[in-house]
């Protein structure tokens, strides 16, 4: 097949295939056909007006392997089971989005603490600002029975390896060359090490709130917690209630759940501020600008407030433009017989949008690859 084209940069290596040879590259890999979209029309095409042709998801071995054979948000199916649990944390958000922005604004102070104490001190941005989102995301979810800084630090540290370990070519090619699974591998091991870390986290947090609701089936050492707040993401899941629609949901998917808001949040959030930090650094009248307007007349702004900071929209835009959390979207899988940009498309059929290449289409940007919010 195509296995020859991969790339350690296999967004941007694509990008120039798809200029080179047109917006639908057509591609064979793992004995699959995979189509990646290139361009804003074909993305939109596939995933707005086709949307429903599109809505399977691959079977993978190791995303089953990280997600308890597909019952997460990100790498399941459209099944029963599926849109239950996504309407059920849908609705969970909804109830504790009252405590969003003054959370943030919380967080964010902290953050700025953090930064002001390493002084003129070398640091990695990078992984401050994982341990805060990590930190932003855990209140959302558990309220008050947030676990300690030291744990949430090193859970926000496993995530990161757990993605990086994932991403590996030696780890990848298990679900390109099933063959290969049969041999010693490492990565594998350290992969499975890093889930286990995950799920023991997650558990613990899961059994702490169920304190008061089942108390027969939790830990002794979790009896000292006080009864789960309602206002809390996870709190809202185990008190859905058993008469609704569907029912509660069952504890892998209200596991998977919660693994999929600490990674589809944590991640993607500090790698954006992370690029914005790095482009910001290289624009100095930028920063005047955005500082003037955070400084601006009507005081400093509030959890409320970014509607009056135009610039600091263009600036978060800008940056997830050029820098896209994820520059290969997760693939979909094409459910019945179909099309994309006039070529025929038989179901089964694997789709992977390049969303970096869409974001810097020289025919809509005029300077595609320079930073200018």
């Amino acid at each position: 097949g195509a296995l020859h084209l991969l790339h350690p940069q296999g967004a941007l290596h694509l990008s120039r295939l798809a200029r080179r040879h047109g917006p639908v590259l057509r591609l064979r890999a793992g004995g699959r056909e995979v189509l990646v979209p290139s361009s804003v029309a074909t993305i939109r095409e596939a995933l707005v007006r086709h949307w429903g042709d599109w809505l399977g998801r691959p079977h993978s071995y190791l995303g089953s392997l990280v997600s308890r054979g597909g019952r997460d948000l990100a790498l399941g199916g459209p099944c029963p089971g599926w849109r239950r649990q996504r309407g059920a944390v849908r609705g969970a958000l909804a109830r504790a989005g009252g405590r969003l922005g003054p959370l943030l604004w919380l967080q964010g102070q902290n953050l700025c603490e953090e930064l002001r104490s390493h002084g003129e001190a070398p640091l990695d941005p990078f992984e401050v600002f994982t341990f805060h989102t990590c930190s932003t995301i855990a209140r959302l979810l558990f309220g008050e029975l947030v676990p300690p800084p030291g744990e949430l630090r090193a859970f926000s540290r496993c995530l990161g390896e757990l993605l990086q370990v994932w991403g590996h070519s030696s780890v990848r090619v298990l679900d390109l060359l099933p063959l290969l699974r049969a041999l010693p591998n490492p990565g594998l091991r350290k992969l499975l090490q890093l889930v286990q870390h995950r799920d023991t986290f997650v558990e613990t947090q899961i059994q702490r709130h169920q304190v008061g609701r089942n108390p027969q089936h939790v830990s002794p050492l979790c009896q000292a917690c006080p009864s789960p707040p309602p206002d809390t993401v996870l709190g809202a899941l185990l008190g859905r209630n058993p008469g609704a629609r569907g029912g509660p949901l069952s504890p892998p998917r209200l596991h998977m759940a919660l693994v999929d808001l600490f990674i589809g949040g944590t991640e993607t959030t500090a790698a954006a501020l992370g690029w914005a930090v790095a482009f910001l650094l290289h624009r100095p009248e930028l920063q005047a600008r955005l500082r003037a307007e955070l400084q601006g007349a009507q005081g400093p702004p509030g959890p409320g407030d970014v509607g009056r900071l135009p610039l600091l929209q263009a600036t978060v835009s800008e940056t997830l433009r050029l820098r896209p959390p994820a520059p290969l979207a997760l693939p979909h899988c094409a459910l019945r017989h179909t099309s994309l940009g006039g070529l025929p498309v038989a179901a089964g059929t694997v789709l992977v949008p390049n969303l970096l290449a869409a974001q810097q289409d020289p025919d809509i940007w005029q300077h595609p690859e320079v930073f200018l919010p």
